[in-house]
C-alpha cells in the first residue's frame, strides 16, 4: 500500500474527534489545562499572604517576599505548561496507536476502506485539534483571572510563550505517535517519551545543544514573558521539522507493523 494512501481520512478524522468527547482522554489534557489556567493566577495571588501566616507561627522567622505581579500569575501557568501539562500530553498520546492495537480496534476499522497511513495521520489530527481547544480555553481563563486579580500587562507576551509551547506539545504528540505505533506496549511508549522529554530539559543548561534542539523552547518560555531577548529561530524550526519527521515515521511504522 502507497505511503500516500490517504483513503479514508476525513471519515476516520471526525470518527475520533467524535470519540475524544465520549472517552477518558477528554478530560485529561483539557482537564490539566483548564485547571491549571483557573488555579495559576490565584496561586500567585496568595502564596505571599499564606507564607507570612506560616512564618509568624515561628518566631524569629522572617521571609520578605515582593508583591505578586501579573508576570507571577503567567509565570506559573506557564510553569505548569512545561511540567504537569507535557506530561499529560505525552501519556496520553503513547495510548493513540498502541491501546488500539492492543484491545483489536485497529484491526476493525483497518477492514474497512481505510488506509494505514490516514489511521495514524487522522489519530494526530485529532489529538493536534483537542490539543490546540484546550491550550486556547485553559489560556483564556488564565488571562481572565489574571485581568480580575492583578492587570492587563503581559499579555502579548504571555501569548507568545504559550504559542511555543503548543509548538513544543505538537512535536510530542508527533513523537509519542511514533513510539506508539512503533513499540507493541503502551507503557513502553510512554516511558522513552518521558525519557526524551528529560533529555530535552537537561539540555537546557548546554548552551549549543540547546540553541539548536526544541530544548531551547523549554528555556525560552519564561524568557519571552519578561521581555528579554531571546533565539527562537532555530530551535522552533528544529521543533517543527521534528514533528513532520515524526508524524512521517509513526505512519511507516504502523505500516509495517503486523496486527
Amino acid at each position: 500500500m502507497s505511503g500516500l494512501d490517504l483513503h479514508g481520512f476525513g471519515a476516520f478524522t471526525r470518527k475520533e474527534l467524535l470519540e475524544t468527547r465520549r472517552t477518558w482522554r477528554l478530560w485529561v489534557v483539557p482537564g490539566v489545562l483548564v485547571f491549571i489556567g483557573l488555579t495559576a493566577p490565584v496561586l500567585a495571588a496568595v502564596t505571599p499572604a499564606l507564607l507570612k501566616i506560616s512564618t509568624q507561627q515561628q518566631p524569629g522567622v522572617v521571609i520578605r517576599l515582593p508583591d505578586p505581579t501579573t508576570v507571577d500569575a503567567y509565570a506559573g501557568f506557564l510553569g505548569n505548561l512545561l511540567q504537569l501539562a507535557l506530561l499529560a500530553v505525552i501519556i496520553t498520546s503513547a495510548a493513540a496507536v498502541a491501546g488500539e492495537r492492543r484491545g483489536g480496534t485497529a484491526v476493525l476499522v483497518l477492514t474497512k476502506p481505510l488506509s494505514r497511513t490516514s489511521f495514524v495521520w487522522a489519530k494526530a489530527l485529532a489529538d493536534l485539534v483537542v490539543l490546540l481547544v484546550s491550550a486556547a480555553i485553559g489560556t483564556a481563563l488564565c488571562i481572565a483571572v489574571t485581568l480580575a486579580l492583578f492587570d492587563a500587562s503581559h499579555i502579548t507576551e504571555f501569548l507568545g510563550s504559550v504559542a511555543l509551547w503548543l509548538a513544543l506539545a505538537a512535536m510530542f504528540v508527533c513523537l509519542m505517535l511514533w513510539l506508539s505505533a512503533a513499540l507493541e506496549r503502551q507503557a513502553a511508549a510512554a516511558g522513552v517519551g518521558i525519557g526524551v522529554y528529560a533529555t530535552l530539559f537537561a539540555l537546557t543548561g548546554f548552551p549549543l545543544l540547546r540553541d539548536w534542539t526544541p530544548a531551547g523552547l523549554f528555556a525560552a518560555n519564561t524568557s519571552l514573558l519578561m521581555g528579554k531577548e531571546v533565539a527562537l529561530a532555530r530551535p522552533l524550526a528544529t521543533t517543527l521539522a521534528l514533528a513532520v519527521v515524526f508524524l512521517l515515521l509513526a505512519a511507516w511504522s504502523f505500516r509495517r507493523t503486523e496486527l
